[in-house]
């Protein structure tokens, strides 16, 4: 909180609230110059952020500002979230047919129970953060075709490409989710990620992968719709209560009545794991590889010691 101004999220999506967090602390900063910002690319890579973002003078685009901003209620236990806008623009039609009037207001709050609608489980606050689109799709292209034409200068043109087309195609929309994790909620088998976005694009709603984890996936599905994805998976592959302690997320989950029909007929935009050959994401080179603790001072040798006291 004492670096970017927001309370950072704690879950599977924790890259991305990152971006946004910093994106928010460079947005409040630019704002009190009368400036504004278009973010172009955000990228969570290895164990750093890295933003292109352009900034404008512009007094009026500032005023949008607590309308791309918001704070989110995060489940502790299932990892659902449910976003609060800090404000709302409203367009009236002007009286002389020109350009419509514009008109900044506070939103509504709060947007959730005190509980979370999935699971009854508590919910935490996050926040604020920047919560438009993080990614310029005709921006992240462009650079994809200059590293296409100039490869032999980037000696990992390889990943450089393969995470640029995933940022690329990335939904305007905050945060992912991974079947794995979901499966882990309900104690189930893991459905493919075919079955997944079939059933997510089956069902109305665009998908698209996240460039900061493998196997994620991005939608504009609510949770609850995510949810019944699942329910309807358990029909066929059942869960085996025996093994789930009482009190376990999965039994408050598994009691929730499903609502939305749900179809695994296989969609032709669906994600497989094979779509297409590229380094999307990039593997650990050597086991426990990362960031190493910060480097402490030597004490001096015994002996070192013993010499100089006899000076």
């Amino acid at each position: 909180f004492a670096n970017y101004g927001g309370v950072p999220v704690r879950g599977e999506y924790c890259h991305e609230s990152a971006l946004r967090l910093v994106l928010s602390s460079i947005a409040s900063a630019a704002s009190r110059y009368g400036r504004s910002i278009t973010p172009l690319l955000s990228l969570s890579i290895d164990f750093y952020v890295r933003l292109f973002v352009r900034v404008r003078t512009s007094p009026l685009e500032v005023k949008k500002l607590p309308s791309q901003t918001a704070t989110y209620y995060i489940c502790t236990t299932c990892q659902s979230y449910y976003q609060q806008p800090l404000g709302r623009t409203v367009e009236q039609p002007s009286k002389k047919g020109g350009e419509p009037n514009i008109n900044y207001k506070t939103h509504s709050a709060p947007t959730v129970p005190q509980r979370c609608p999935e699971c009854d489980g508590t919910l935490h606050l996050a926040g604020p953060m920047w919560s438009a689109p993080i990614q310029d799709p005709e921006f992240a292209k462009k650079v994809v075709k200059h590293v296409e034409e100039d490869s032999s200068k980037y000696g990992t043109s390889a990943r450089m490409k393969g995470m640029l087309t995933v940022a690329s195609e990335e939904l305007p929309v905050p945060f992912y989710f991974t079947p794995s994790r979901i499966a882990g909620y309900f104690r189930c088998e893991v459905p493919p990620i075919m079955e997944t976005t079939s059933a997510l694009l089956n069902g109305g709603y665009s998908v698209s992968r996240s460039h900061a984890v493998g196997g994620s996936i991005k939608t504009t599905a609510p949770r609850s719709f995510v949810y019944d994805i699942t329910r309807e998976w358990i029909k066929t592959h059942p869960v085996k209560m025996e093994n789930v302690s009482e009190g376990h997320v999965a039994r408050k989950l598994l009691q929730r009545p499903q609502q939305a029909e749900i179809s695994f007929e296989k969609h032709p935009n669906a994600i497989t794991r094979d779509d297409v050959k590229l380094v999307r994401y990039q593997t650990n080179p050597t086991p426990n590889w990362g960031p190493k603790p910060r480097a402490k001072r030597k004490r001096d040798a015994p002996e070192e010691d013993a010499s100089m006291e006899a000076e």
